[in-house]
C-alpha cells in the first residue's frame, strides 16, 4: 500500500515538474515582451521627451509593472543620488538584483546588461540605435519562442508525465 502511494506521488511530482517547466517557458515569452515594451517606452522618452537618461528611466519605470518598475526606478535613483557612478555598473547590479527572480534566462539578462553597457555612455543618437538593435534582438527571440511555444509546452508536460510513468514502471 505504501509503495503504491509512493509511486502515485512520483508520477504526480514528475508531471507537475513538466507543467512547471512549460509555465516557465510561457513566462519567459511574457517577460521578453515586457522588456520589449520597456525599450519602446524608453525610446519614446529619449526621442520625444528630450530628457536625460536617469529621468527617462524614472518615467518609463512609472509605466511598467513590477519588477521592471522597481528596477528602472532604482537605477534612476542611484544615478541621480550618486552621479559619479558608472551607468554600466549600476544597471548591471540592479539587473542581477531585481530581475533574477523572473522567468528570464541567464542569456536574456546578459543581453539586457550588454544593452545597458552600451546605453550609458553614448549620445542621444547612439542610445536610440542601441535601443533599436536590442528591440530587434528581442523581436527575433520572441518570434522564435512564440512560434513553437505551444509545441514545447505540450512536450514538457508530456515528458513530465511520461518520465513519471517510466520511473513508476522501473520501481514496480
Amino acid at each position: 500500500m505504501l509503495r503504491a502511494i509512493a509511486i502515485v506521488l512520483l508520477v504526480v511530482c514528475c508531471g507537475l515538474l513538466g507543467f512547471a517547466k512549460s509555465r516557465a517557458e510561457s513566462g519567459r515569452v511574457k517577460e521578453l515582451k515586457a522588456l520589449r515594451r520597456m525599450t519602446s517606452l524608453l525610446t519614446g522618452a529619449i526621442t520625444f521627451g528630450s530628457v536625460p537618461l536617469p529621468t527617462a528611466l524614472a518615467q518609463v519605470g512609472g509605466k511598467m509593472e513590477k519588477p521592471y518598475k522597481d528596477f528602472l526606478q532604482q537605477v534612476s535613483g542611484e544615478l541621480k543620488k550618486l552621479p559619479g557612478q558608472p551607468f554600466t555598473e549600476v544597471f548591471s547590479r540592479n539587473t542581477d538584483e531585481y530581475l533574477s527572480d523572473t522567468h528570464l534566462q541567464r542569456e536574456d539578462r546578459e543581453s539586457l546588461k550588454n544593452m545597458g553597457a552600451d546605453l550609458g555612455f553614448l549620445d542621444k543618437q547612439m542610445q536610440l540605435m542601441t535601443l533599436k538593435a536590442y528591440q530587434e534582438e528581442l523581436e527575433e527571440k520572441i518570434g522564435g519562442l512564440a512560434d513553437d511555444l505551444p509545441t514545447r509546452m505540450k512536450l514538457y508536460q508530456s515528458l513530465g508525465i511520461m518520465g513519471g510513468l517510466f520511473l513508476a514502471i522501473l520501481l514496480i
